[in-house]
This record gives C-alpha cells, sequence and structure tokens, in this order.
C-alpha cells in the first residue's frame, strides 16, 4: 500500500500529500494505472482527517496525476502522449516560429564543402569503426577548445564526446546520482531537463530566482538552495549560468561564487549546461572552473553551427571518469566519429568564429526589432540574446495568447513548458529570434504578438485557453 513520507512537509497537509504522490509517479515508485489506498485507510495510517485526504486526491486530480473510478477506487491516471511543440516534423505548418531556439540555422556552415574537406583527410577510413566510448583524443581536445571559449581550462582525460548537450545532460545525471535522488532546479529553465531528471529517476526541486532591479530574473537564490538542502536533501543542482533558458539572465561572477559557495556547504553536485556563451560578448569564469570538484560542464555546438551533427561535450571531475565513460557506452556505445571529425575541422578551420560573427550581427537587429515592435510590454534580454522572456499584463493567460497566435499563424511557447509541475503558468513567453529565416515574416509575426496581446488585455472574458 501506498503511503506517503510526510513527516518534513510545511505548509498545508493536502498539498504535500499531492506532492508526494506527484513525486513517486515521477520516480516510478508508483506506477501509471496503480490503485491508491482508500481514502479513510490512508487518513487512518497518516493520522490525518478524511476531509485532508479528499482534498489531497482532489488536487492531485487537478494536476491530472490520478483518475476516479465509481465504485473502483482511485488509480494514477494513464500518462496522455502529446508531441511537443519542439520537435520538429517533417512537415511543418507554414507558422512562423518564434517558439524553437534553432538560433539562425541558414547561416550554418556549408555541410557540403566539410564533407570534401573529410574526404581529403589522410586515414578517414579509422572514423568508420569503434572507438572508445569518450571519444578519440583528437576529438576530445577539440572539446578542449571549445570549453576554452565557454571560461573553463579542460583537461581533455576528463572530456568524454557526447551525443549533443541533451545526452551529455543524461549521461551525467546517471554518473553523477542515483535514482530517488533530488536534483535542484530554477523555477522557470530549459523544458527537457523534466524528462531527462524523471526518464532517471530523479526528482526536481524548483527554485525561484533573485530578482533584478529592472524587475526581471536573476539567478537561483542562494539561500533558497541552501533550505531545499536541509528541507530536501538536495544532491544536486542544473544550472544554466550565461543566457539562461528561458529567462535570458547571466550570472555575475559574485552569483555564481554565492551558489559555489551553498554547494560546498552542503556537498551538493553542480552541473553546469552551457549552450549559449559563444554568443555573448565576454566569457566569465564557468562553474567549472569556480568549483571543478564537484561540476560537471555540458558544451555543445548546435546553437553555434551544426544541430544535425549531434556533438556535445562534457568535462567532469576526475573521480567519476569512468562512470560518465560506462554510461555513454550503455546509452549509445559512442558518439560519432564522422560527425565529430567534421566539428573537429570546423573548429580548427575557424569556421565557428565566422559563423558566430554572423549570428550575432543579426541577432542584435532581430532584438531590437522585438524590443521595438513589442512595446511597452517589458522583453528580458538585450542585443547578444538569442530569445526573450516577454512580461504579460497580468490580465492575459499566456496559454490562451500561444493559442490564439497558433490560430493565425504563429507559433511561442507559454511560460507552461518551462515550469516543474502542472500549474497555472505564470505572465510570460518566450520569444525566439533566430528559427524563422524570412525578415518580413519575423516583424510581422511580432505584430500579430503586440496586437494579440492588447486584444485579450482588452477583452478579458477571451482571455481563456482554446482547443
Amino acid at each position: 500500500m501506498w503511503i506517503p513520507d510526510i513527516k518534513a512537509a510545511q505548509g498545508p497537509i493536502y498539498l504535500a500529500i499531492a506532492d508526494a504522490l506527484e513525486a513517486d509517479i515521477g520516480t516510478g515508485a508508483l506506477a501509471r494505472g496503480d490503485r491508491l489506498p482508500p481514502q479513510r485507510e490512508l487518513a487512518y495510517r497518516l493520522g490525518v482527517t478524511l476531509g485532508t485526504i479528499t482534498r489531497a486526491y482532489g488536487e492531485a486530480e487537478r494536476r491530472r496525476l490520478v483518475k476516479g473510478e465509481t465504485g473502483r477506487g482511485t488509480y494514477v491516471a494513464p500518462e496522455k502522449q502529446k508531441v511537443s511543440p519542439l520537435i520538429p516534423r517533417e512537415e511543418e505548418p507554414e507558422a512562423v516560429d518564434l517558439a524553437r531556439n534553432f538560433a539562425y540555422p541558414h547561416l550554418n556552415p556549408s555541410l557540403s564543402d566539410g564533407l570534401v574537406r573529410m574526404s581529403r583527410t589522410v586515414g578517414i577510413d579509422r572514423l568508420n569503426g569503434f572507438v572508445p566510448s569518450e571519444g578519440l583524443r583528437a576529438h576530445r581536445e577539440t572539446g578542449v577548445l571549445v570549453f576554452k571559449d565557454y571560461g573553463l581550462d579542460a583537461d581533455p582525460a576528463r572530456v568524454a564526446v557526447t551525443c549533443g548537450a541533451q545526452h551529455g545532460i543524461q549521461v551525467t545525471c546517471q554518473a553523477l546520482f542515483r535514482a530517488g535522488d533530488a536534483i535542484a532546479v530554477d523555477r522557470f529553465t530549459y523544458p527537457s531537463i523534466f524528462s531527462s531528471l524523471a526518464g532517471i529517476g530523479l526528482k526536481p526541486v524548483p527554485l525561484p530566482a533573485l530578482r533584478r532591479a529592472d524587475g526581471g530574473f536573476g539567478a537561483m537564490d542562494p539561500q533558497a538552495l541552501a533550505r531545499a538542502a536541509a528541507t530536501h536533501g538536495v544532491k544536486g543542482v542544473f544550472l544554466m549560468p550565461n543566457m539562461q533558458n528561458p529567462t535570458t539572465h547571466t550570472m555575475s561572477v559574485e552569483e555564481r561564487q554565492d551558489l559555489v559557495q551553498v554547494a560546498r556547504s552542503h556537498d551538493i553536485k553542480i552541473v553546469e549546461d552551457d549552450p549559449y556563451t559563444p554568443f555573448l560578448p565576454e566569457t566569465l569564469p564557468a562553474f567549472g572552473a569556480l568549483a571543478p570538484e564537484r561540476t560537471a560542464s555540458i558544451a555543445s555546438i548546435s546553437k553555434v553551427c551544426s544541430p544535425g551533427s549531434r556533438i556535445g561535450f562534457v568535462h567532469v571531475p576526475a573521480s567519476f571518469g569512468d562512470s560518465i565513460r560506462n554510461k555513454i557506452g550503455e546509452s549509445t556505445w559512442m558518439a560519432s566519429p564522422i560527425t565529430a571529425e567534421l566539428i573537429a575541422g570546423w573548429v580548427r578551420e575557424g569556421h565557428l568564429f565566422k559563423t558566430l560573427r554572423l549570428k550575432r550581427k543579426a541577432n542584435r537587429v532581430r532584438f531590437l526589432n522585438a524590443r521595438d515592435l513589442l512595446s511597452p510590454y517589458f522583453l528580458q534580454g538585450d542585443p547578444d540574446k538569442v530569445f526573450g522572456w516577454l512580461r504579460l499584463p497580468d490580465a492575459v493567460d499566456p496559454d490562451a495568447l500561444q493559442a490564439a497566435l497558433g490560430h493565425q499563424g504563429v507559433a511561442v511557447l507559454s511560460s507552461r513548458y518551462f515550469q516543474v509541475r502542472d500549474h497555472a503558468p505564470a505572465p510570460y513567453l518566450r520569444i525566439t529570434f533566430g528559427s524563422e529565416p524570412s525578415e518580413d515574416r519575423f516583424r510581422w509575426a511580432l505584430g500579430k504578438v503586440r496586437a494579440t496581446i492588447d486584444q485579450l488585455a482588452d477583452l478579458p472574458e477571451l482571455n481563456r485557453p482554446v482547443g
């Protein structure tokens, strides 16, 4: 029989029970279709009132975690699989894409030129076989060059090649943590981290951010991290120090040092995901440089030049080297040495720098257009950020706005996609600048965003999710 552990619960008991239920579903302790205890029996076991259990089950049903069946009881609800709007499809609709963060793929280096250059490489046929799970040394040294641009002097012996950053996150978390561990994340964060953690039995613990002088979101609150370590037993923290997705915030050196101090005091391991540093005008020290004994750093060139290559790099503390190699081997044996060689050539020949120069120039124009066309609404970001975090009027439901814009041929993402739980979304929208190649269509779409916000703010009776 399922009996939740709520001894350390703070706040209303019914919410603690619903939270425990959600956590146990996430870790696999409760499977889809499992029957929950009868309400009276659970109330007796926990020493609470029947009304408390009724409210807890009602809250769980509101979150779509459970389903009650008359005469049969309450069961863990079957998972409804929906295709994420972030996943490309072969036949794409004609919508202007302000939702996915593809960062100007039309400016990427020529693949055909890269393949011709590769074909002339001496000994190229050796790449058509198995290589060590961590990758060839030459390709790991490419990772060292990439990490240098990210503010980290990496050791090639501690670098491994992965199938992109998302694969890097998964194998890193498998190597550093155990099923059931609690991992602190930002209240709003990279959407795929939720499924990555849940898929290996880790529990995300969302924490608030500090607020900036301009009213925007800052770094994760270090005091909240310390409290989470004490109350939730947090073992790790997932951070995006540069151009945090979706809020765009780049941590100051002081903010990084404050979080490192908490991590050391509470023995918390740090996983830093940093795909955006190359777009920024200055390089700040990575967490891997500030706390090398407890930080795993993840870098990717997907946003810079080649998402199709599926190449990323991880740099882990020396004590986890064998574990990361094993996890890569178990998941995919190795990243492709063929595409790793393609990336190595582009790095050696300076194509990454040339591509970045073009993308930075294009992005400055796009950001300024977005800021002007969306005024007076507050767009957190700046000309070096490839997306913006748009503050909506309190009267505007971001889900309703996303749906209304979708019907007009504009794809955007509500704040709901960046939250841990299926709670009411906050009044924010992420706007990406680089997925739509046409300047005219980009400006047209921004005009639609502004006009639809105005309409929903003036007509609150229309401000309900559509579809």
